[in-house]
């Protein structure tokens, strides 16, 4: 089959401000290494904030000179040459790049969140469903095979009926500093909740079974934050209204178990996992360990099982499939997403599209909500 034509808007060149997302930008680090490597898939166009912007990169990424540049994401949107258009950039500014694309009907991949609150995320999954366009969002934790392997030990009571599950994480960089200046204003909706805890709270709601009701409760101890240079230095100073610390407990779906997510800025201890996922049942207990939401690939992630009748503990290993797995550590479980893509996966298989996504939108809608109020939040359907 003829490639998967796709165009980029976002991919960074020498001529931009450069984020702070590794290897200069998540759509470099990400996205460019598997779309290079892979038969599926042809970069065909490039939209960037200018014309001349969308050239540099062409140039900068050693992409082909047919490469077309654009500077309006209604011009890659009607490229005929385009059949999905990607968007990796601040989150605020997904909602106005991806419509054009969704009103063409062409395919979608929008990286996570969606968007910057829930009304436009519902918004573009309603101009998806009324063109027709083909989505995928970069939930990618679903993707990754740890996360696959865990689904299924739970799906086949490997340990028993599901009893609980908790998970505990601190992220590990200084409590006080902040990662880019959007992260700090709530409006924008690229944070600490939106982002790092929410990847690492979808992977255990798709393996355990969603969530019907939550109790939530939100703070932040360290409002005023540095935003560090490359160097290191202090860029400026900055007050933000997104939390550091979150706290949510809940009822899953299909088993009604209890879950309880603790999620924190702030150094971690020297020598333990940053990242530690219990899930007990009534026959024993699944333990995951890590040093980062399991969205990015370590290569130090740890999968554990407790046979509560023999009293043993028994490491499973799991692998990246060949097309992905040598990918840096950023790439591998987008590459992930983009296989399902290529071939026909499913959500059981981790493939994630905007209804997934809105249906996790939902899920931080309820955790705000009932941090506000303090009282008990049913998550929408």
């Amino acid at each position: 089959m003829a490639p998967i034509r796709v165009g980029i808007i976002g991919l960074s060149s020498a001529t931009e401000n450069i984020s702070k997302s590794p290897g200069d930008g998540w759509a470099a680090s990400a996205h460019l290494p598997y779309l290079l490597q892979s038969p599926h898939y042809e970069v065909t166009a490039l939209c960037n904030s200018t014309v001349k912007s969308a050239e540099a990169a062409i140039a900068r990424h050693g992409l082909s000179s047919s490469t077309k540049a654009y500077g309006n994401p209604d011009d890659i949107a009607n490229d005929p040459n385009v059949d999905l258009v990607v968007v990796s950039v601040c989150v605020d500014r997904h909602h106005r790049l991806i419509m054009p694309a969704l009103k063409a009907g062409k395919a979608a991949f929008v990286e996570w969140p969606l968007a910057s609150n829930l009304q436009q995320a519902e918004e573009m999954l309603a101009a998806a469903k009324q063109s027709g366009s083909k989505t995928i969002v970069g939930l990618q934790s679903r993707a990754n095979p740890l996360v696959q392997k865990v689904k299924e030990l739970v799906d086949t009571e490997v340990i028993g009926d599901l009893l609980s599950s908790d998970i505990t994480f601190a992220l590990g960089w200084p409590g006080d500093v902040i990662e880019a200046e959007y992260m700090a204003d709530k409006k924008v909706g690229g944070n600490f909740l939106t982002i790092i805890f929410s990847h690492a709270a979808d992977a255990a709601l798709y393996a355990l079974g969603g969530l019907d009701e939550l109790s939530a409760s939100l703070s932040t101890r360290r409002p005023n934050v540095k935003l560090l240079k490359a160097d290191y230095s202090v860029e400026k100073h900055l007050v933000r209204d997104t939390p550091d610390h979150i706290l949510v407990q809940g009822k899953l779906s299909n088993s009604s178990a209890p879950i309880s997510i603790f999620a924190r800025l702030g150094k971690a201890f020297p020598d333990a996992p940053k990242l530690v996922w219990h899930i007990l049942g009534t026959k024993g207990e699944i333990r995951v360990t890590a040093n980062m939401s399991l969205n990015i690939t370590m290569g130090d992630e740890k999968l554990e099982v407790f046979n509560h009748e023999t009293d043993t503990v028994e490491e499973i290993k799991v692998e990246h499939e060949k097309e992905v797995k040598d990918l840096n550590m950023f790439g591998t479980n987008i590459g992930a997403l983009y296989e399902l893509y290529a071939k026909g996966g499913t959500v059981e298989q981790g493939f994630v599209d905007f209804e997934q996504a809105v249906g996790m939108h939902r899920v931080i809608d309820a955790i705000e909500k009932s941090s506000e109020s303090g009282k008990v939040e049913k998550v929408a359907k």
